[in-house]
């Protein structure tokens, strides 16, 4: 368990599900769930296991939170997979929110992975330079090695077949082409690209 506040709760660490981590994550759980929820409204909110309800993200091992005088501007969730990994994360659509977001994603690269799509890819992509990522991008390949999940690299699917967002971000970032891939979340393709370093346990 670590919890680290640091200048008026600027970060705010809640790790582990013993007591003082998950009075932690109560405190703040309101403030979580609305965010993300406001964060993945175009898909009609955070979805997918462990994200049922509020009471069911307290099981996750590690929140990761920008707090200042006690109101969360932004927040990452993690679980355990082959290390640290980022499984939801936005913003309350502040500036502040958008700085805490950048701040974490030069933090976290190099100590925890996830699957970008969408705004949360494009945050990354503006955030490095191409050649300041490219370390951290993984193969179609690498990603099933990793995740143990089956994917389908973008560049073996017809252009016409790629989903919207995958055509918009190829159009400007076409070097992320060898990166790209689909995997099947609930019955639709989505399109995902791997980024960070996996292998760092959250502990």
């Amino acid at each position: 368990m670590l919890i680290n506040e640091v200048l008026s709760e600027t970060y705010v660490n809640a790790v582990g599900t013993d007591d003082r981590a998950m009075a932690t994550k109560k405190k703040y759980l309101k403030q979580v769930w609305n965010i993300l929820q406001r964060s993945y409204a175009s898909i009609g909110g955070i979805k997918g296991k462990g994200f049922g309800s509020p009471e069911e993200m307290l099981e996750f091992p590690m929140w990761k939170m920008g707090v200042r005088n006690g109101k969360v501007h932004a927040v990452v969730i993690y679980k355990d997979n082959n290390g640290r990994k980022s499984v939801a994360m936005g913003t309350d659509g502040s500036e502040e929110g958008m700085w805490f977001i950048s701040d974490i994603a030069k933090q976290e690269i190099t100590r925890s992975y996830g699957e970008k799509s969408k705004a949360a890819l494009g945050k990354v992509l503006k955030t490095f330079p191409f050649d300041v990522l490219k370390p951290f991008l993984a193969t179609p390949e690498r990603v099933q090695q990793i995740t143990g999940k089956k994917v389908i690299p973008l560049k073996k699917v017809s252009k016409d077949k790629w989903p919207d967002d995958a055509k918009l971000t190829l159009s400007r970032f076409p070097q992320l082409i060898d990166y790209g891939y689909l995997r099947d979340i609930g019955g639709t393709y989505m399109f995902k690209i791997l980024i960070g370093t996996p292998g760092k346990s959250i502990k």
